[in-house]
């Protein structure tokens, strides 16, 4: 049986901004590098959907990674997280 905090929905109307980090939060945490340089990570699409249906409710979101990525910039841009820091 599961409780549910009778002021959860109240509580979930207040959230204006979710953020998150990168690498194993949005990514299983594997980093793969090319020979060439280029970088690959394998992204959840059940994250990139949650995040769209936030956004479409109208909670914005951004993302915070500890180094510049390429690939973490499109991920971005194909969700439409235009904050990436």
């Amino acid at each position: 049986m599961h409780i549910i905090d009778p002021d959860a929905r109240e509580k979930a109307r207040k959230i204006k901004l979710i953020i998150f980090d990168v690498d194993g939060v949005l990514t299983d945490g594997s980093i793969i590098i090319q020979n060439n340089g280029s970088e690959s990570k394998t992204f959840n699409v059940k994250d990139g959907h949650g995040s769209k249906l936030a956004m479409r409710a109208g909670i914005h979101a951004a993302i915070v990674a500890g180094r510049k990525s390429d690939v973490v910039k499109r991920r971005a841009e194909e969700l439409g997280i235009e904050h990436l820091f």
